[in-house]
């Protein structure tokens, strides 16, 4: 039987949380008679606006009114056109509790997708309770919802990468130095890379290593003028520029929020093959198995002997990383996460009376 599922996302598919949970999985459900019809609030000129910092620039306000015309106009024609409404993170960046009410009086069954402890930053609870299902990223998301709403169905869908895009990084080239690195955010890399960034630093000169960050270009001067290397990030460039890491970091202060990531950038290191090393905090230590797909540290301190330690490996844990790619393969990969998503909105359009 085919669906026609209404995909609200706040952000388009420049934004890396919608890319890899709702974009990913358009066209495997299509084959199997689902069709994702993804409407993003924001348009991709003015996310990148936003994400640059320039939110009050006035493309970007328009977009902002008239995004909010646009889910005034879906929640009211969603009952003719659509057998379920896939909510990922939130309804509407802005009025969103009032999109929520529009949204549950439709009369069409809700999912709502998660992959964040965003319940931290704006309430969520209304649209828990009238969801007949949930995905969320992790465990510690999965037992939120289960606490606020026992009657909705969880599924735990972790963020996942197509591997078939995503090559084994190749050989390092003798003589050249090892190369450690980090992807992210310009708010992540405030947040979790910068305070312990100079540590790092310092066990890479030790060891004779380049540290590299990929982000936006806002945090480019902070990333040289503390030593390391910038890479622009960019949607085409992204994998190519991963494959050029020997180990992969992903460094984290434990709070409430940092509990329901979903450590994406480890699933992206495993995806090309190479070891990790993560904070034990959270779902890091679902994707790294310690001394087999890389290592996992304690605290900073921890973080910099663990980084030390895969750094006088004469082989930088090449090993590790083979063993991280099957990881991702078996339970981080698309392709092994496909027959879940379509089981979830299925049984979802079932439990809401749709075919």
């Amino acid at each position: 039987m085919s669906l026609r599922v209404l995909a609200l996302s706040p952000y388009p598919l420049a934004g890396p949380s919608p890319r890899y949970r709702l974009y990913a999985f358009q066209n495997p459900l299509r084959e199997r008679g689902i069709e994702l019809d993804i409407r993003p609030f924001l348009t991709e000129r003015a996310f990148t606006l936003r994400m640059n910092g320039a939110k009050n620039h006035p493309l970007a306000l328009a977009r902002v009114a008239f995004g909010l015309a646009e889910r005034v106009a879906q929640a009211r024609s969603v009952r003719g056109d659509y057998d379920l409404i896939y909510v990922h993170r939130q309804s509407a960046p802005l009025l969103h509790e009032h999109f929520d009410r529009l949204f549950l009086r439709a009369g069409v069954p809700v999912v709502f997708d998660m992959d964040d402890a965003v319940f931290n930053d704006y309430p969520i609870d209304r649209l828990l309770r009238g969801s007949v299902a949930a995905t969320v990223g992790n465990e510690y998301l999965g037992d939120y919802v289960r606490q606020v709403s026992p009657q909705t169905r969880v599924t735990c869908v972790p963020t996942v990468v197509d591997t078939t895009q995503y090559g084994i990084r190749p050989p390092r080239l003798p003589g050249t130095p090892p190369v450690v690195g980090w992807i992210g955010t310009a708010s992540t890399f405030t947040h979790y890379l910068e305070p312990v960034l100079a540590g790092l630093l310092r066990v890479c000169r030790d060891h004779g290593a380049e540290f590299r960050v990929i982000a936006s270009p806002d945090v480019r001067g902070r990333v040289e003028a503390a030593g390391a290397t910038f890479i622009p990030w960019s949607m085409e460039g992204e994998i190519q520029a991963l494959q050029e890491f020997d180990v992969g970091v992903m460094p984290l202060q434990d709070n409430v929020f940092v509990r329901g990531k979903c450590a994406f950038k480890l699933i992206q290191y495993g995806a090309v093959g190479i070891p990790s090393v993560g904070s034990d905090i959270g779902a890091n230590g679902e994707v790294i198995r310690h001394g087999v797909t890389g290592l996992l540290a304690a605290d900073p301190v921890d973080f910099e002997t663990q980084l030390a330690e895969l750094l006088r490996r004469p082989d930088l844990g090449r090993e590790m990383g083979a063993a991280a790619r099957r990881v991702i393969e078996e339970r981080f990969s698309l392709h092994s996460q496909v027959d879940v998503m379509e089981r979830v909105l299925r049984g979802a359009a079932q439990v809401g009376g749709r075919p």
